[in-house]
């Protein structure tokens, strides 16, 4: 996600909520969310850390070994303070394990870089999740974050509030998996 040129470093920063796009991954574990430009998957109730992947781009010159993330470079996790920033990344080239692309917000913290639309963190969670229908939102209740469905009748309903029922539990793989 690019979210513009660096403003201001801000190490050990108070955390800031931001907008960013996930895609939702079928993993062994069941869905999961993941980055739209990496091959990594956020585990549930552990916090994402983020490691500088300049020397892996064929196309940028590397930088010395820094912390993460600096404003000299782009890394770190991304996130946009309005959400409309953060659409551009429901599209893409998916995997073959990706069920779907979602926005949510997401809480940053450690060492911030300030950008022009957002911010670049050290330290990321899940704060809450948009997701197109019940079984992606029940799934995704791993990560004890509300979770929000476009197909949520009312606020109080169990998918909107990210506590699936038994049932739920039981029978979200097979549910999920007949719409892949």
């Amino acid at each position: 996600m690019e979210t513009g040129n660096a403003v201001q470093e801000l190490a050990e920063a108070a955390p800031v909520v931001g907008w960013r796009a996930w895609v939702v991954t079928e993993t062994a574990e069941g869905l999961r969310l993941g980055s739209v430009l990496y091959d990594e998957v956020w585990t549930p109730g552990t916090t994402a850390l983020a490691t500088c992947r300049r020397r892996e781009d064929f196309f940028a010159e590397p930088l010395p070994t820094h912390p993460t993330p600096t404003a000299e470079c782009g890394c770190g996790f991304h996130a946009a303070r309005d959400p409309a920033d953060a659409l551009s990344y429901l599209r893409g080239r998916d995997e073959p394990t990706t069920v779907c692309r979602i926005l949510g917000e997401v809480a940053l913290w450690g060492r911030l870089v300030e950008t022009e639309a957002g911010w670049r963190a050290a330290a990321a969670y899940p704060m809450r999740l948009y997701t197109p229908d019940d079984a992606i939102a029940e799934a995704l209740a791993v990560y004890g974050v509300p979770v929000v469905s476009a197909a949520c009748a009312s606020l109080s309903s169990p998918t909107c509030t990210a506590t699936p029922s038994p049932f739920a539990r039981r029978s979200r793989t097979s549910r999920v998996s007949s719409r892949i």
